[in-house]
């Protein structure tokens, strides 16, 4: 190697201080022993008495005589001035007060050789330029077998790239992206130390970047590489170098514009997600890690990082590729926490159409959506008591299937605003569950500026009773948290006769729902059929049909159970919706009613029965008889 020609170095501050004018100036390396003595004292030699020797290394013995690492420490100015400039941070390189230390093999060296070479290929001091050859010679020598396989299984254009499982570092220089996936997602991190564990394999300490809802910085972790006998291409490792993939180009650019969505996500977002769990979802980093703290994402350095200044993006197109596949928030459907990939995750297409075409009269619908606008627009109107009083309170009452949760739906979509519905199911048995899990319900609708939905609220609005204390203890707890809550609540039930009139003074709007009229339901079953052919008003649709079907006086919601269990035969079947399907499916609701109210009526005989047996069974107590079981032993 002889990059030493004058005429192409400049000037690369390299030249000794004065301090320096015999330091480290012979270009040699000397070998050092510290070991323990007798008195368990380990004796290192010192460095200071060598001080023209270019590169000092020493060898540490533990106290059973094997060698624990070894330590080069570089005397030469020349070499501690290139290693500053060429190699920023390296594991096991420390730049400490003047001295520059390699800990056990100097892999630093290998892995930027090239940046050395260019590096002396820019030197005018020619003293300097044979320094840097005498560094460099020594890494060359130091892994001659290394290289050599290096060479042969990965910078081969003959082979795909792959090494033995003993050199595996080589490929792998900190800092460079790593490649792998979990559950087939794609994903990129940032190498930061690779070490061997004998039990393991070669442990790879890598960063990704994260948010934990105040602040972006790196999320360490580490996946193992076990052992493996012979050459393995690099490609067939759980992880490998990006720059290794055939794909590399395509999958950076594709992880960037994840990374970029991962950030717009950092605020409160209402979403919809396509997966395990299907439906609308809230995106919350910060409520996310206070609901599950084990679970919290934890920034690993101190160090955080800066995204956006004046607006404007200010990262690299390397470390958007970095960010997590994954974003924690809240399922509105199943009523968790959890993890949800960015990859299934898109915008939701509110229905601006449901509230209009809701059977509400005019009014009624005028004067709910103007009471919601005003909440949302945040017109200040306190209680007495300072934070009492802000929340809307609307009670929807009318018989099953009408429409009382579609109108919660739908106002939800016509605002855009999540919709966050709970039972009584969700709260608790006991006043102290109850307590706790409404105010945390309660906290969450108002954090996420949502609609909340208490549905079938029949425990909560029913009169107390002196016997049913436990019930008592939660409706005095929903009554107190109410008077605090500043959202917007609704509440649902079928039961307005046993009506608490502790609640009266609660509710702001209440709205009766009538039955469906025999018209109504005539256009309940045209816009279920409508929608869920996917198509147009169908022929078979006749006037004579509709009269059949209305004939049935049926809720709304039995009519989209049958449509929806009509057109699953229809798909089974591989053809359009018609009639007959839906006569099937009428026909096994209809079975099912009759079969249902012939058992509710044995039952209620037998309840007569029941009775008509106790009120005997006292009568004869109170007539001095015996009214034993006669024993058949007698």
């Amino acid at each position: 190697m002889d990059f030493a020609t004058p005429q192409t170095f400049v000037n690369a501050r390299d030249e000794p201080n004065a301090d320096d004018a015999t330091r480290g100036q012979n270009l040699e390396i000397k070998f050092f022993e510290a070991r323990y003595n007798s008195i368990n004292t380990r004796i290192i030699l010192s460095a200071d008495a060598r001080s023209v020797t270019a590169l000092l290394l020493t060898r540490f013995y533990g106290r059973n005589k094997e060698l624990e690492y070894t330590e080069m420490e570089v005397k030469s100015p020349y070499i501690r001035a290139a290693l500053r400039a060429v190699i920023k941070k390296y594991p096991g390189l420390t730049f400490d007060a003047g001295r520059v230390l390699i800990r056990n093999e100097p892999r630093c060296v290998f892995h930027y050789r090239e940046e050395l070479r260019d590096y002396g290929m820019r030197l005018e001091d020619e003293i300097a330029a044979k320094h840097l050859i005498f560094f460099l010679n020594y890494m060359y020598n130091s892994f001659s077998r290394e290289i050599s396989s290096y060479y042969t299984f990965i910078e081969s254009p003959a082979i795909t790239p792959g090494i033995e499982h003993e050199f595996l570092w080589m490929p792998f220089k900190p800092g460079c992206l790593l490649f792998y996936t979990e559950q087939g997602i794609q994903k990129l991190s940032r190498l930061c130390s690779m070490v061997w564990n004998k039990h393991r394999g070669w442990g790879i300490e890598m960063e990704k970047l994260a948010y934990n809802g105040e602040e972006f910085g790196p999320v360490k972790m580490t996946v193992f590489i076990r052992w493996y006998d012979g050459y393995r291409p690099l490609q067939e490792l759980n992880v490998y170098p990006l720059q290794f993939h055939p794909r590399q180009e395509e999958i950076y650019q594709s992880l960037i514009q994840r990374g970029r969505k991962y950030v717009a996500l950092r605020e409160i977002s209402h979403r919809s997600y396509a997966g395990l769990i299907k439906g609308r979802i809230i995106v919350d980093f910060k409520k996310f890690g206070l609901a599950k703290p084990s679970h919290r994402i934890r920034i690993s350095s101190t160090e955080h990082l800066k995204i956006y200044i004046d607006g404007e993006p200010i990262i690299t197109d390397e470390e958007w590729c970095l960010f997590d596949s994954q974003v924690p928030g809240f399922s509105l459907s199943a009523k968790t926490w959890c993890f949800f990939e960015l990859d299934r995750i898109t915008e939701f297409e509110y229905n601006m159409r449901a509230f209009a075409s809701l059977a509400l009269p005019s009014d009624q619908k005028s004067l709910l959506s103007s009471l919601i606008r005003a909440h949302f627009e945040e017109l200040q109107f306190d209680d007495l008591v300072k934070g009492k009083g802000k929340g809307l309170i609307i009670l929807l009452h009318g018989e099953p299937g009408v429409g009382k949760t579609l109108t919660a739906e739908s106002l939800s979509d016509y605002t855009k605003r999540p919709l966050y519905s709970i039972s009584c199911g969700d709260l608790g048995t006991t006043a102290k569950q109850c307590e706790i899990a409404l105010n945390e319900i309660l906290d969450l609708a108002t954090h996420w500026n949502a609609i909340l939905l208490v549905d079938e609220a029949d425990v909560f609005l029913e009169q107390r009773s002196l016997h049913d204390l436990v019930r008592n203890g939660c409706v005095a707890v929903f009554l107190r948290l109410l008077e605090y809550f500043e959202g917007i609540m609704f509440l649902t039930t079928n039961r307005i006769m046993n009506f608490d009139t502790a609640f009266k003074s609660r509710i702001h709007l209440a709205i009766k729902y009538p039955g469906l009229s025999t018209s109504l339901q005539r256009q309940l079953w045209t816009t279920f059929i409508t929608n869920d052919s996917q198509q147009p008003k169908p022929d078979w649709l006749s006037t004579n049909l509709l009269d059949d079907l209305e004939s049935n006086a049926m809720n709304g919601r039995q009519i989209k159970n049958v449509v929806r269990t009509a057109m699953a035969l229809a798909i089974a079947g591989g053809r359009a919706l018609n009639p007959n399907d839906i006569s099937t499916s009428l026909k096994a609701m209809k079975d099912f009613e009759r079969d249902f109210a012939q058992a509710l009526q044995e039952v209620l005989k037998m309840d007569r029965r029941g009775k008509d047996l106790q009120r005997a069974l006292e009568t004869n107590i109170r007539n001095g008889q015996n009214t034993s079981a006669p024993n058949p032993c007698k």
